[in-house]
C-alpha cells in the first residue's frame, strides 16, 4: 500500500509538472503569435521612440546636466568631489533629473509597446504615430510615474550601499585600498564572500519585487491613479502567478540569448572565411568588413527589438490572465490561431520589395562605410610615453631605482607621486600607507621622514632591491634633471593646503621649471599649483567625473581608458588641450589608444610602449588601417609586432 501511495504521488508531481510545462509552452506560443500579430506597429513606434530619445531626451538630459554642475562654480565635478556634490542640493537636484529622465525613455518604450500589444492594434504602422502622440500628450502623468519609480528604486539601492559599505568598513577600513587588492590578503577574501552574498541576496529580493510589480505598467495605462495603486494592485495579481511569470520571461530572453549567440557566431565564422581569401584584395577586403559591421549591427538592433517585444507580448498574456478582479473586464489581446485565414491576400510582391529594400540599404551602408574607413586616415600623433609611478613593472614603484630605469628606456617622462610627511617633507610614494610596499601600517601623513628612511620598500618586489627606500622629491629632481621629466601627482589623503605649495617651492629651488608638470585628482589642488607658478603644465588627472573637462583652462588632461573618447579628444584639441591615457600595460590597448589620437600613454611598461609606437611608425597607411580590425580575424594578427606578443605572455 505504501508503494502504491509513493507511486500515484510520483504520477500527479510530475502530472504537474506536465501541465504546468505545457501551459508556460501555450503562454510562449501565444505571446510569439501576439507578436507576429502586430510587429509592424511596434517597430514603427520603437523606432520613434528611438529617434525622440536621441534628438530630444539625451541633449535636453546633457544640457540640464551641464547647467547644474556649472551652478556649482565649476565646469566639471569629479573623483572625490563627486560624492560631496552629489549630496548638496544642486547634486541631488541633477541625479533626480538624470534618473527621471532616464525612466522616462524606458516607460515611454515599454508603455507603448504595451498598449500597442494590449489593443490588438495589428497590420497599422500608422498606429505607431498615434501611440506616441497619446503618450506624450500625458506627459505630466507619466514624468510623475517615473518620478515614484525612481525614487522607488533609489530607496531600494539604499539597503545594497549600506551593506557593502559595511563591509568594506570591516574588512577594507584598516589600510589603503591597493594593500588589499594587489595583495589579496585573508580579508580581501572575506570581503569578496560577504559582498559578493549580500549583492546575490539583494539582487534576487530586488528582482522578485520587480517581476511582483511588472503589472504598473499596463494597470496605469489602463487610468489606475495614483503610482502606489498600480504597484498595491500588481503585488496583489502576481500573489499567486509569480512562479510562473518568472518562467516564463526566463526561457523567454533565454531563447533570444540562444539565437542570438548562435546567428552572430555564425556571421563572425562565414565573414571569418571569406576575409582570409582577400588578404591580397585590400578594397575588397574592406568592403566585406563593411558588410560584416553593417549587418552584425542590423542584426543586433532586430534581436533587441525582438526580444523586447516578444517579453512585452507575454507580459500582456499573463496581465490578461491575471488581471485584478476590481478594475472594470477588459477584452484580452487575441493572437491569431495558426489556422486563422489572413484578412487579406498575400503579396509576395510587396515582400519582396521590403526584402531588396533592405539589402540595398545594408549594400548602401556598407559601401559607405568601406569608403569612410579607406579615405580616413590614421593619427599622425606620435604619443609621449609616461613611465607610471616612475616605472612600477621593472622596479619597485615610485623609487629611485625605477626612475634610473626609466632613463634607460628612454621614456620621456615618469609619472611620481607626492605627499607630506608630519614633519613637512614631500615624499614620493602613492598609497596612504606602507602595507602593500612594505608591510607597515603607518601612515605617510602620521609619520617623520626619518623613520621612513628606515623602512626597507624594496625587498618584497625582488631581492635585489633590497634597501631601496622611500625617497624626497628633492632627490627626484636632482637625478631626473637633463635626463628625464617629472609629472608630478599631487596625491591628498585628507587635507594638505601646502603640499601644492611646497611641491612648487621644491620645483623652482631645482630649477626644473621648465621638465615638470603637476597634475592631480583634486582640482583645487591643481588650481593652486597653477596660480603658484602659470609656467608649469598644470592638468586634471580624471577617473570620473561630470561636466565637459575639456572645457577647463588647463594644460592637459590624463583619464582613464574608460573616459577617454573620440569627442573628448576633439574637443580637447580644439581647445589646445594634450589628454594622456592611464594606465595602458598591453600592446593591444596602447594600439586602440593611438588610433584614438591621445597625445601620451601612461604606462608600467615604457620599453613595451616604445616598441609598439616604433612598430606602428613603420606601417604602411593600409597597414595601419587593417589594424584596427585586428581583433575580428587571425589575418591580423600578422600585423601585431613583437611587443604586443611579449605582452601576452603570463609574467611571473
Amino acid at each position: 500500500m505504501e508503494n502504491r501511495n509513493d507511486y500515484s504521488r510520483y504520477i500527479t508531481d510530475n502530472r504537474k509538472f506536465s501541465v504546468k510545462t505545457i501551459r508556460s509552452l501555450q503562454v510562449l506560443q501565444h505571446g510569439w503569435r501576439l507578436f507576429l500579430s502586430c510587429w509592424k506597429p511596434m517597430a514603427g513606434y520603437s523606432l520613434l521612440v528611438w529617434a525622440a530619445v536621441l534628438t530630444v531626451l539625451s541633449p535636453f538630459t546633457s544640457w540640464a546636466l551641464n547647467r547644474l554642475v556649472a551652478r556649482s562654480g565649476e565646469l566639471v565635478v569629479g573623483n572625490t568631489e563627486l560624492i560631496t556634490w552629489l549630496l548638496s542640493p544642486e547634486g541631488l537636484l541633477s541625479l533626480t533629473l538624470w534618473g527621471v529622465l532616464a525612466m522616462l525613455g524606458i516607460v515611454l518604450q515599454a508603455t507603448g509597446l504595451i498598449w500597442i500589444a494590449g489593443n490588438q492594434t495589428r497590420e497599422n504602422v500608422f498606429i505607431a504615430g498615434r501611440t506616441l502622440h497619446r503618450l506624450v500628450s500625458t506627459l505630466p502623468q507619466l514624468l510623475r510615474f517615473c518620478l515614484g519609480a525612481f525614487l522607488l528604486c533609489t530607496v531600494s539601492l539604499l539597503p545594497l550601499a549600506a551593506g557593502l559599505g559595511g563591509v568594506y568598513l570591516l574588512f577594507w577600513g584598516a589600510h589603503d585600498i591597493n594593500y588589499y587588492l594587489t595583495v589579496r590578503p585573508a580579508e580581501w577574501r572575506w570581503a569578496l564572500i560577504c559582498g559578493g552574498s549580500w549583492l546575490l541576496l539583494w539582487t534576487c529580493a530586488a528582482g522578485a519585487v520587480l517581476l511582483r510589480w511588472l503589472y504598473a505598467f499596463p494597470l496605469w495605462l489602463e487610468g489606475v491613479r495614483p503610482f502606489r495603486s498600480t504597484l498595491r494592485l500588481s503585488w496583489q495579481a502576481t500573489r499567486q502567478s509569480f512562479p510562473s511569470l518568472l518562467r516564463n520571461l526566463g526561457v523567454c530572453l533565454a531563447c533570444v540569448i540562444l539565437v542570438r549567440l548562435l546567428l552572430e557566431g555564425g556571421l563572425f565564422a562565414t565573414f571569418g572565411l571569406i576575409v582570409r581569401q582577400l588578404e591580397n584584395a585590400v578594397t575588397a577586403l574592406f568592403f566585406t568588413i563593411s558588410v560584416y559591421l553593417v549587418t552584425g549591427a542590423a542584426l543586433e538592433a532586430v534581436f533587441s527589438f525582438i526580444g523586447i517585444a516578444w517579453v512585452v507580448c507575454i507580459l500582456v498574456t499573463c496581465y490578461h490572465a491575471d488581471r485584478p478582479a476590481a478594475l472594470p473586464p477588459a477584452p484580452a489581446p487575441e493572437a491569431p490561431s495558426r489556422n486563422q485565414p489572413r484578412q487579406r491576400p498575400p503579396r509576395p510582391a510587396l515582400r519582396y520589395g521590403v526584402v531588396a529594400l533592405a539589402l540595398g540599404i545594408v549594400l548602401a551602408a556598407s559601401i559607405g562605410v568601406s569608403l569612410f574607413l579607406l579615405k580616413r586616415k590614421p593619427p599622425d600623433k606620435v604619443p609621449v610615453v609616461i613611465a607610471h609611478r616612475a616605472g612600477a613593472l621593472h622596479a619597485p614603484e615610485n623609487s629611485l631605482a625605477a626612475l634610473q630605469i626609466a632613463i634607460r628606456q628612454r621614456a620621456d617622462y615618469a609619472e611620481i607621486d607626492v605627499q607630506r610627511t608630519r614633519d613637512g617633507q614631500v615624499v614620493v610614494i602613492h598609497d596612504a600607507d606602507l602595507m602593500r610596499m612594505a608591510r607597515d601600517p603607518r601612515r605617510i601623513r602620521e609619520t617623520d621622514y626619518a623613520h621612513l628612511t628606515k623602512i626597507d620598500i624594496g625587498r618584497m618586489f625582488h631581492p635585489d632591491f633590497a634597501g631601496e627606500r622611500v625617497a624626497r622629491l628633492s632627490d627626484f629632481l636632482q637625478r631626473a634633471a637633463g635626463h628625464i621629466k617629472l609629472m608630478i601627482e599631487l596625491k591628498y589623503y585628507g587635507s594638505d593646503p601646502g603640499l601644492a605649495e611646497e611641491t612648487i617651492r621644491l620645483v623652482r629651488r631645482a630649477g626644473m621649471e621648465g621638465q615638470v608638470a603637476v597634475m592631480s585628482l583634486d582640482l583645487t589642488g591643481v588650481r593652486q599649483s597653477q596660480r603658484l607658478s602659470p609656467a608649469i603644465p598644470a592638468g586634471y588627472l580624471s577617473a570620473v567625473g561630470l561636466g565637459n573637462l575639456a572645457r577647463l583652462d588647463l594644460d592637459f588632461l590624463a583619464v582613464s581608458t574608460g573616459v577617454v573618447s573620440s569627442a573628448l579628444l576633439a574637443d580637447a584639441d580644439r581647445q589646445g588641450l594634450r589628454v594622456y591615457v592611464w594606465t595602458v600595460n598591453n600592446a593591444d590597448a596602447m594600439l586602440d589608444m593611438m588610433e584614438l589620437g591621445v597625445d601620451g600613454l601612461i604606462t608600467d611598461d615604457s620599453a613595451m610602449a616604445i616598441e609598439v609606437i616604433r612598430s606602428v611608425q613603420e606601417l604602411l597607411p593600409v597597414e595601419r588601417l587593417l589594424l584596427r580590425f585586428r581583433h575580428f580575424w587571425d589575418l591580423f594578427a600578422e600585423q601585431e609586432t613583437a611587443a604586443e606578443k611579449k605582452a601576452d605572455r603570463p609574467r611571473n
